[in-house]
C-alpha cells in the first residue's frame, strides 16, 4: 500500500464524521471531576467532564483540541460510556491498545466503532491521541475510588 493510500485509510470518512460530532465543546457543569490529557507526541488535548457514582459513569461533557483521530476516539467514548462502569471502559481501552499493537480483536457491540482505528496500526505516533479519552477516564477512575 502506498503512503497516500495508508493515509487515506487512516483518515477515512467514517472517522472524520465521528470527529465532527465533538468539534463543538459541550462542557458539563457541574461535573464531579474534569480531567485533561494531552499527547506529548502531537499536542492533542482532550478534557472530559464526568458525572459518576463510585463506579459508574453517568454523564460526560467534553472539550477537544485534538487531531481528527483524537476527536473521533472522543466521539466514540462520549457516545458509548454513559451507564458503563469504569472497569468496562478500561476493558475497551485495553482491547483498543491491543488492536493498535497489531492483535486481531473483537469489540462488544457498544464499542464496534473502535475497530475503525485498525488503519492506525502503522502510525504509532497517532496512538497517543487515539487513547486520550480513555486515559482521562482511567485517571478519573483512580480518583473516584
Amino acid at each position: 500500500m502506498t503512503a497516500d493510500a495508508e493515509l487515506a485509510a487512516l483518515y477515512q470518512r467514517d472517522l472524520r464524521d465521528l470527529a465532527a460530532q465533538v468539534r463543538n465543546d459541550k462542557r458539563l457543569v457541574p461535573a464531579d471531576v474534569s480531567i485533561t490529557r494531552t499527547s506529548r507526541t502531537c499536542g492533542s488535548s482532550v478534557t472530559l467532564d464526568i458525572r459518576c457514582d463510585k463506579h459508574r459513569i453517568l454523564e460526560l461533557g467534553w472539550r477537544t483540541r485534538a487531531c481528527t483521530l483524537g476527536m473521533a476516539s472522543t466521539a466514540i467514548v462520549v457516545r458509548s460510556v454513559p451507564g458503563q462502569c469504569f472497569a468496562e471502559v478500561a476493558q475497551a481501552a485495553d482491547t483498543l491498545r491491543r488492536l493498535l499493537g497489531g492483535d486481531d480483536v473483537s469489540f462488544p457491540r457498544q464499542w464496534e466503532d473502535l475497530a475503525k482505528f485498525t488503519a492506525a496500526r502503522g502510525f504509532p505516533g497517532r496512538h497517543n491521541s487515539i487513547m486520550l479519552p480513555f486515559e482521562a477516564l482511567a485517571e478519573a477512575s483512580n480518583g473516584s475510588r
